[in-house]
């Protein structure tokens, strides 16, 4: 039975684990979602008997009644048991307790590498979807989004038959159904309508965890639902103390993803996070969250991101120590060493494989080395992260939305009014020279010298790159400092400031306010600038 390769699998475990966890999993494995719980905690390195007895909600004489499953002999390796898994799966009787049953033992024994094995579970998952009831479903969710695997197609239709059993899936099955979903990109709007009605209708019922899963999950999948996302930020804030730190981490994280600036839901988050960092992954994944937000950090929080982020940078995937490097710059947490540790874990991925890194990934990298000059990248990896830099900007400015270009025309062209241009030959002329590309290949659409001291550069901020309170995203924040280190200062324009503006004449001046306020140096120039924009002018003059 798949029961017995899951017990065998935990019996492997526990043998490498020692007695303390040993007790506890096997007692864990008579609830697979609290043997879930059990299995995030020995991942992450923090577990013990007592630890274990009170996420699985045993007391210890249930663990004694279970004891004897702490017995079961470890028969033969690793690939026996697949085999085994592998024989009940492709039994044409086999049910779909018995395929998430096997799900779970493959996340357990971290399998993901047999990608074969995984195929045959998500095809018998995907023939058997009508037949899950809410424990397999939400164990074979868990199990899908743990291993870090997973099979779009057969995960949306698992949405399905979620949202039919969503009145008998319990807080922590729909927790982590909406989580695995997010996770696979699967946005099944109607599932998560009434995810955002079961929750909202009953919050008092979903603990502080299952709610960070399910903000996470809904930023995840890219479900936009702000009074949802709203109303799950107030109650975490509420109850933030009974986070943990990995719980605050995703729940900030999901905020982050979902555009929300909620200032004191995020305050009560970071407070808790801060302490209880358990893992480099949480405070990479923290650090990047509160750039991306562009959450402003006092000096204690900043000092003591930093110093977890060092210390955790060599056992940093490249990917992670990127977002970390990438969040320390925006949120000024940065410092020589901290940053310096994360460059060296990514310089030496870079020197082994350079392909192995997503240009957009290397991207961030180079403004990362711009928002923290003083740690520096080798020169070769520099090199090399300016052009991944310069052709993931290409590569976004050929997929940029219509309704983005208008934007940035409109602003070239009230750029152009704005610095004196009047006839139609002398605005394309002055848009033209506007258009900048430095030494190292960053391009700027409109970059402008008011004198040999004072340039600046405008950079259009599109809603996809603002937060809820309508202030720019850690992306535009980072290409702003970027463009500083560049000597030019970034003046950033709001879409929905933009929006809201009658005619040429007053993008101009709002344009040239936005210019004034950032470079108070050029104040009274940008004031004569102003006078002549409210001039009347005579095209026959």
């Amino acid at each position: 039975m798949v029961r017995r390769a899951l017990l065998r699998a935990c019996a492997a475990l526990q043998q490498a684990a020692g007695p303390s966890a040993a007790s506890g999993a096997a007692a864990c494995t008579r609830s697979v979602p609290a043997f879930a719980q059990l299995a995030r905690l020995e991942q992450e390195g923090a577990i013990g008997a007592t630890q274990a007895w009170q996420r699985c909600q045993l007391s210890t004489s249930s663990l004694a009644q279970q004891a004897a499953l702490t017995e079961v002999p470890v028969e033969g390796n690793a690939e026996s048991l697949l085999k085994e898994i592998d024989a009940i799966i492709t039994n044409e009787a086999a049910t779909a307790k018995e395929v998430a049953d096997a799900a779970v033992s493959l996340a357990y024994m971290q399998a993901k590498g047999n990608r074969r094995l995984w195929g045959k579970v998500f095809e018998k998952a995907g023939a058997l979807k009508s037949s899950f009831d809410a424990p397999s479903l939400s164990n074979f969710m868990w199990a899908a989004s743990t291993a870090g695997v997973g099979h779009f197609k057969t995960l949306f239709e698992l949405s399905g038959p979620a949202a039919s059993m969503m009145k008998t899936l319990t807080p922590t099955q729909l927790s982590i159904v909406v989580e695995a979903l997010g996770k696979a990109g699967a946005k099944d709007v109607e599932f998560f309508g009434q995810v955002s009605s079961q929750v909202s209708s009953n919050m008092g019922a979903f603990k502080p965890a299952e709610l960070s899963r399910i903000l996470w999950g809904f930023a995840a999948a890219g479900v936009e639902d702000a009074a949802f996302v709203k109303a799950v930020a107030k109650a975490l804030s509420d109850k933030a103390r009974d986070l943990g730190g990995s719980e605050a981490v995703q729940a900030i994280w999901g905020l982050a993803r979902s555009r929300t600036a909620d200032k004191p839901a995020l305050d009560a988050l970071v407070n808790v996070a801060k302490t209880k960092l358990d893992s480099g992954v949480d405070a990479a994944a923290l650090a990047w969250s509160l750039g991306y937000i562009n959450y402003k950090l006092d000096a204690a929080t900043a000092k003591t991101m930093a110093s977890a982020v060092q210390a955790a940078a060599p056992g940093l995937t490249p990917a992670h120590a990127i977002d970390a490097a990438w969040g320390l710059g925006v949120t000024g947490a940065g410092t020589k060493e901290s940053v310096g540790a994360l460059f060296s874990n990514v310089a030496s991925a870079i020197d082994k494989a350079p392909e192995s890194l997503d240009p957009f990934q290397v991207a961030a990298l180079y403004e990362a080395a711009a928002m923290t000059p003083e740690a520096k990248l080798p020169e070769q990896v520099a090199a090399f992260a300016a052009k991944m830099y310069a052709l993931a900007d290409e590569g976004t400015k050929s997929k940029l939305p219509s309704a983005v270009l208008t934007f940035k025309e409109e602003l070239a062209e009230a750029a152009a009014y704005g610095m004196g241009a009047r006839y139609r030959p002398e605005i394309a002329a002055a848009r033209k020279n506007f258009a900048v590309v430095t030494p190292d290949g960053v391009a700027m659409d409109i970059a402008v010298s008011l004198d040999n001291n004072t340039k600046f550069a405008v950079e259009a901020v599109p809603f996809q790159q603002l937060s809820s309170a309508n202030t720019p995203l850690g992306p535009a924040a980072a290409r702003a400092k970027l463009l500083e280190s560049k000597g030019y200062k970034g003046v950033l324009i709001s879409a929905a400031d933009w929006a809201g503006l009658a005619d040429s004449k007053a993008k101009a001046k709002y344009l040239l306010a936005a210019i004034q306020k950032a470079l108070p140096a050029a104040s009274s120039k940008v004031s004569g600038l102003m006078s002549a924009v409210d001039k009347p002018f005579d095209p026959y003059q």
